[in-house]
Order: C-alpha cells, then sequence, then structure tokens
C-alpha cells in the first residue's frame, strides 16, 4: 500500500517504563485468546505511549493501525507520539487534513463514519474507550471484524447503566493511581520495581463551596442547566480568584466550569486582577483554540478557564494547580480533570487542587480507586438516577438509560443480558412492550424533509446549489451564500429547525451542524434535555404519527413540570408550521 510513497523516518523516543512493558506483554498475551482487549491506565500512566509502541510492532510486520479518537486534541498527541515511536509519518483522517495512504492512521470518529473509503487495519486503537458505545464507534468497530482492538481509558464506568462487555472481550488493568504515585508498593498486583510516575497532590476545600443537595439530575448527572444556576448563584468570580490567590499564586493553572458564561467571567476576572488568563470551549474557533492552547503550553497565559475542552486527554505536565468549579456525579469526569495536574516534571513537588464543589467527599480521590473499582459490566442505574427516563430490562431487570440513537427507534438492547427491549416514551419505570400495530389505525403519511421547508427557502437552497454545480464551486459556498442572502433580508433568526436539517443533508453534514445553526442563528441555546425533547417531537411531525405525538407528551410534560427543561425554548424551537402540525397530530382522533 505504500510501494510509491515517500517514507520521512522519524527518530523514536518515548521510552517504555517497566510497568508498561508488563502491559504489553499482558495485551499480547490476550491478543492469543481475545479480539478485543481494554486497557485501563491512570491518568498520566502512559496510555497513549504504550499503544503507540504497540502500533510500531503492528507496523513492522507490515500491518496497518487505525487509531480512533473524537476530538481533534487528541487526534494531535496521538499522531505526534505514533510519529515518534514508530519512526514513521501518520495520516490524520479529518476534516480540513490532507489525506494520505500512510499504514499508520489516526482518525475523527465522526469523519470517518461519513468517508465511504475506510483504510485498511490490523489493529483499531480506540482512545478514550469509555465513548465506545455510543453507535459512531460500534458502526465503525463492526467494519472491522478481523482486527485486533485495543480500548484505552482511565475510567472504564459509565453513569447510563451502560458498559462494554459486548464491546471488549476483556479488561487488563495497571497500576493503580495510589501506586503510581506512591512507587508502585502496595498495589493489587506487584509490579516489580520501585518507581514514582504520578504527583502527589495537595487539595484544599474553598470557603465557599457548591451546595447541590436541591439541584436536579438528569442522564445520570446534573442537569446542566439546574447546575449552572447553582454554582452562579453561590459562587462569584472574585470568589475564584481569591481563592487560587490564598492556594495557588504564581502555579499555571486550569479552572474547569460549570458552563461557558461562567468560564469567561472567571478568566475576565482573572485578567482584572493582572493575571494572565484566557477562555476555551467547543465552540471556540479552530485557529483561535491551537493559539490559545499553544500560548499556555509556552507559559503566555497562567490560568485556562475552560468548559468541557481540556478534561481528556490533553498532556501538558507543567500544569501545577487544578481548579474545580464544576460539580459532577461522573466519577470518569472527576478523575479526568484531577488527571490534569497529576503529570510529573522536574521540580514539581507536587499538584494543588482547589476544589469549589463536593466531588471528593461524594467520589474519593484519584488514590481511592483501585483495580477492583474497574468492570466491563454494566452499574445499574440507582434509586436517584431514576428521576429521569430510563428502562428496567424486561428480562434481567438491570436497570438503564437507552443510548441516543435507541430512542429515535423505541427499540434498546440491555447493556448487560442483549435482550432487545422495545418501549413506549414516558416517565420511565419498567420497558412497556410497544404495540407496533397500533400505527396501522393512527394517522401516518409519508412525509419527506422537504415537505417541512418552507418553500421560498427550499427553492433558494436548490437554486444555490444549482449556481455551485454550474459554477464548479464547492457545495460550502451554498452555506455561506444562503447566510448572506437571509441576512440581507434581516430573516436569518426566522429559518427553522427544519431548514437547516434540509440544507445539512444537502451538504452532507451531521444533524448536530443543524442544530448548532439553528442555536447561532436566533440564540435559541437548549440544553441536553430540551434538545433531547425537541428531536422527540420531531419524529411524529415528520411522521405525520398520531400516535407517537400522543405518547410523547407525557414526558414532555412531565420534564418540563419537574423544571428539567424550558416548555417555551422547548416550543419556541419548532417552526410555526410544526408547531401546527404536532398540535393537530395531539388533536387527532383516528
Amino acid at each position: 500500500m505504500m510501494e510509491n510513497a515517500i517514507i520521512e523516518v522519524i527518530t523514536p523516543t518515548y521510552t517504555l517504563r517497566p510497568y508498561q512493558l508488563t502491559l504489553i506483554e499482558k495485551i499480547e498475551a490476550a491478543w492469543q485468546s481475545h479480539r478485543r482487549i481494554m486497557l485501563q491506565l491512570a491518568t498520566g500512566g502512559g496510555k497513549t505511549v504504550i499503544f503507540a509502541h504497540l502500533a510500531r510492532k503492528f507496523a513492522e510486520q507490515g500491518q496497518s493501525v487505525l487509531v480512533l479518537a473524537h476530538r481533534e486534541e487528541l487526534i494531535l498527541q496521538a499522531r505526534e507520539k505514533l510519529e515518534a515511536v514508530a519512526g514513521v509519518p501518520v495520516g490524520v483522517i479529518k476534516s480540513g487534513f490532507p489525506t494520505h495512504s500512510y499504514e499508520l492512521q489516526v482518525a475523527s470518529v465522526q469523519t470517518l463514519i461519513r468517508r465511504k473509503n475506510k483504510p485498511d487495519a490490523d489493529l483499531i486503537i480506540v482512545d478514550e474507550a469509555h465513548h465506545a458505545v455510543s453507535k459512531t464507534y460500534t458502526t465503525i468497530l463492526e467494519l472491522y471484524p478481523n482486527a485486533k482492538i485495543l480500548g484505552c481509558t482511565a475510567t472504564p464506568c459509565r453513569i447510563d447503566g451502560q458498559g462494554f462487555h459486548w464491546l471488549f472481550d476483556e479488561l487488563i488493568c495497571g497500576p493503580s493511581a495510589a501506586a503510581l504515585m506512591g512507587g508502585l508498593r502496595g498495589d493489587d498486583e506487584d509490579w516489580g520495581e520501585d518507581g514514582k510516575y504520578l504527583s502527589g497532590y495537595k487539595l484544599f476545600s474553598t470557603t465557599k463551596t457548591v451546595d447541590t443537595s436541591k439541584t436536579k439530575t438528569a442522564n445520570g448527572d446534573f442537569n446542566p442547566n439546574a447546575l449552572a444556576k447553582a454554582v452562579g448563584a453561590q459562587i462569584e468570580p472574585c470568589d475564584v480568584v481569591g481563592e487560587w490567590k490564598k492556594h495557588a499564586q504564581g502555579l499555571r493553572t486550569v479552572v474547569f466550569a460549570v458552563d461557558v458564561l461562567r468560564s469567561q467571567q472567571y478568566a475576565q476576572e482573572f485578567q482584572n486582577e493582572g493575571i494572565s488568563s484566557d477562555h476555551l470551549d467547543g465552540e471556540t474557533a479552530k485557529d483561535e483554540r491551537k493559539n490559545i492552547l499553544s500560548r499556555f503550553t509556552n507559559g503566555e497565559i497562567q490560568v485556562l478557564c475552560n468548559c468541557g475542552i481540556v478534561s481528556e486527554g490533553f498532556d501538558l505536565p507543567a500544569i501545577e494547580c487544578v481548579q474545580i468549579v464544576r460539580p459532577t456525579k461522573s466519577t470518569s469526569m472527576w478523575l479526568q480533570m484531577l488527571g490534569r495536574g497529576l503529570r510529573i516534571m522536574p521540580g514539581k513537588e507536587y499538584a494543588v487542587f482547589i476544589d469549589h464543589t463536593q466531588n471528593r467527599r461524594y467520589l474519593g480521590g484519584p488514590e481511592d480507586f483501585r483495580r477492583s473499582a474497574w468492570s466491563l459490566h454494566p452499574t445499574p442505574l440507582d434509586e436517584e438516577d431514576k428521576r429521569f427516563f430510563y428502562l428496567d430490562c424486561q428480562k434481567c431487570q438491570h436497570s438503564y438509560r437507552p443510548l441516543p440513537h435507541e430512542m429515535k427507534k423505541l427499540i434498546s438492547s440491555c447493556p448487560s443480558c442483549l435482550t432487545e427491549n422495545r418501549f413506549e416514551l414516558g416517565s420511565g419505570g419498567p420497558a412497556q412492550s410497544k404495540d407496533l400495530a397500533a400505527n396501522v389505525d393512527s394517522k401516518v403519511y409519508s412525509f419527506g424533509l422537504s415537505d417541512f421547508v418552507p418553500l421560498g427557502l427550499r427553492e433558494l437552497i436548490d437554486r444555490l446549489f444549482q449556481v455551485a454545480i454550474e459554477q464548479r464551486l464547492k457545495p460550502v459556498w451554498v452555506y455561506y451564500r444562503f447566510k448572506h442572502e437571509l441576512n440581507e433580508q434581516a430573516v436569518l433568526h426566522t429559518v427553522s429547525l427544519a431548514t437547516w436539517r434540509y440544507l445539512a443533508e444537502k451538504l452532507g453534514y451531521p444533524k448536530e451542524w443543524a442544530w448548532k445553526e439553528l442555536h447561532l442563528a436566533t440564540g435559541k441555546g437548549l440544553t441536553s434535555d430540551e434538545t433531547e425533547l425537541v428531536e422527540m417531537m420531531w419524529q411524529p411531525i415528520l411522521d405525520q404519527d398520531s400516535v407517537l405525538a400522543k405518547t410523547i407528551q407525557p414526558i414532555l410534560t412531565e420534564v418540563c413540570d419537574k423544571g428539567l427543561a424550558d416548555r417555551r425554548k422547548v416550543w419556541q424551537a419548532l417552526s410555526p408550521n410544526e408547531q401546527k402540525i404536532f398540535t393537530e397530530l395531539l388533536q387527532d382522533n383516528p
């Protein structure tokens, strides 16, 4: 496959630690009897270095390797270490990157799933493998039935009742965080060596701590909207800066905020106090994000405030302090945040953790998790987690939350026993078998997406595409021209979700892109719960299914009554025509 490629030789680096060699031997031994292996190793323990050396072994035998990741920072970090260890260039499969037919590839799962021509792979490595239960990952993995698979994560656990034992055959655990901090002694296993590979830490509680006892939960964690209100009401930006000055003055720091607004406020407050600071979130432009991370890495920025960006895979040993203003019920998220400060470097005696939450009280510290804490098997939801929609498997009674793609089909596979549960949307509880024949008597018509797009906008999009074809313009030109023409008419804010989806479908973009454009154009920032409710309402509108509309109405009412979603925002996310259709479906008497 690479006969005609020009190979640029790169000097290998990243010498393996003794325990990493042991783990590689265990993985290779496990592959003798199982194809799919999951590796657990504490954040900072060197998972990327381990899989880079395994990838090199495959490459040396003339075999191809594919690494899967879900964020650009993870993709570029994996490429850097693969190139350093393997000694050859590594290709990147991601929008905006040139394509190379190298034997080692790192791919964005979001890009790869849309590519018709997928690369060969004898080994597939899944980075941050606790995300691997999602449909995007499983669809890709199913395309490689003969490849060896290695999933790597610090936290093989989920808060939705899902597990991993149908995706992976064996779990191999590395030294615990406590052992890596304390010289590999006193662990569940004798690693046959001494050595300190993670930094110790000092954790400081703050004068003001976020009380979440009355904060609503959703999907196993705190409801984002309710949590943001709780944090905003109890912690001021000056509190964050004041605690930093008290415990971490002069230390390079990452601050985890509950939402974008608070992160921006904290960064501004640091700047007001003469401390170099900046903010980062998922909507930060690609080039700006690179610039901010580069400035933080080289020390130009002392305090980096973020919302949901550097909790996974951000590898910078120079981080000396982690300040957490983001309560969570997720063990995985908590350990990932703390892990940003645990990497060792010369002169770093210990990391400083400033905790404005009660996370440590309820979830423990990184040293509290040993190999017995991890499993491929799912953990059922507890009673508190059942406050939002969930299923009890009809066969084994395992309590869990269906995956997003299963919500659309109303059919879910139990993560414990694989029993197929058909269900109606309701308040939760035992899964109810759905009488699919009921739809026969309901008002059902075959409508396409275009039927819900105003004629003028549909004709505009179709005309722009025709111009693009005639003038040999890239399809993205249609997007920019569409926005320009509607901005000229001052009507862009009126464009409905159906129209954005129609444009996304024509452009080959995922439906999530349509949501993003709706939010940007209208300012209708919806929480994840509100977005999910609109998705639920959209299906009966598209199918003209009155039975499904009446099934969805009770859960819409219940979730809004509990304060988990804003009824007005959910309703206004639909166009007037879509609102009219949904109302008619509810009133229909078949």
